[in-house]
């Protein structure tokens, strides 16, 4: 629980998320996590660079199942 807790902390002190308390429950609160423009702006560059990444995997196992084909 609490690695979670930190996370959330990290990530709204960078100002990558907003957290709103959303309505009070006797048992327990409700909390409402907006995503920042600034946050927006960061996962839609990690999402390229995953992208990226994947697509770049995807060409070395294909060159290297190409390549292996041809010895045999």
């Amino acid at each position: 629980r609490g690695k979670i807790k930190e996370s959330k902390k990290a990530l709204k002190e960078k100002g990558l998320i907003k957290i709103k308390k959303k309505k009070k429950n006797k048992s327990k609160l409700n909390y409402l996590y907006v995503i920042t423009p600034k946050g927006i702006t960061e996962k839609t560059q990690m999402t390229i660079r995953f992208m990226k990444q994947k697509m770049k995997e995807y060409d070395e196992l294909k060159f290297e199942l190409k390549s292996q084909k041809g010895k045999k």
